[in-house]
């Protein structure tokens, strides 16, 4: 099963079968955009109250999220038992804020630098290990970029939430098709180790 992270939706999970599931993340964004809200006002203000009020929106807003990622990372954990999965791809984030933070419109860079995607990718890892499902972890690079049905790269095949390929005129999801494409990745890696007869560790106790 591969899973993408990230704004719009929390995560998509698709199956080797085709079987998905959007867990979404509408409200919660709706929310932390209203806690941002909160600390410009505040931050305007600048008096030490204020800057205390600041101090315990910021450890609220942490909270919140966790707790979210909790509640994310069991549902997709959940999603895998249900469908037999026995391995769980993700994509390996090491620096996505650094990389993409241009990316991204100046209205959502607080959003998206601040989102923690690796937080909820730490989650899924550990809930999965409980219950023996792998996880491994995938190069990101041109995921949400390339058609999942004929392979055909191109940035201008995702538009916001839509995809529609350029070459084949695929159209889906755009963060379902990432998945897809995550998922695609994790089979063939994971093919061809076994296909040599070896298993192997991936970064910090990742096993394939």
């Amino acid at each position: 099963m591969g899973v993408d992270v990230g704004i719009n939706y929390l995560a998509v999970a698709s199956t080797t079968d085709k079987k998905c599931e959007f867990f979404a993340g509408g409200e919660l964004k709706n929310l932390r955009n209203t806690y941002k809200k909160m600390r410009a006002r505040l931050q305007s203000k600048g008096t030490l109250s204020a800057k205390r009020v600041m101090k315990r929106l910021s450890g609220k807003e942490k909270r919140l999220m966790k707790d979210v990622n909790h509640c994310i990372s069991k549902k997709i954990v959940e999603f895998a038992l249900e469908n037999n999965v026995s391995v769980i791809g993700l994509e390996d984030l090491t620096g996505i804020r650094d990389r993409t933070q241009y990316r991204v419109r100046k209205k959502q860079r607080y959003t998206h630098s601040s989102w923690a995607f690796r937080q909820l990718q730490t989650f899924i890892e550990y809930k999965a290990k409980q219950v023996g499902i792998l996880v491994e972890y995938i190069n990101p690079e041109y995921t949400s970029q390339t058609c999942s049905r004929c392979n055909h790269i191109s940035k201008n095949n995702r538009k916001g939430l839509r995809f529609r390929c350029g070459a084949c005129g695929f159209e889906m999801n755009a963060d379902l098709n990432a998945a897809r494409n995550i998922e695609h990745r994790t089979r063939d890696f994971r093919y061809s180790v076994e296909s040599q007869g070896c298993l192997s560790t991936i970064h910090t106790n990742k096993m394939i």
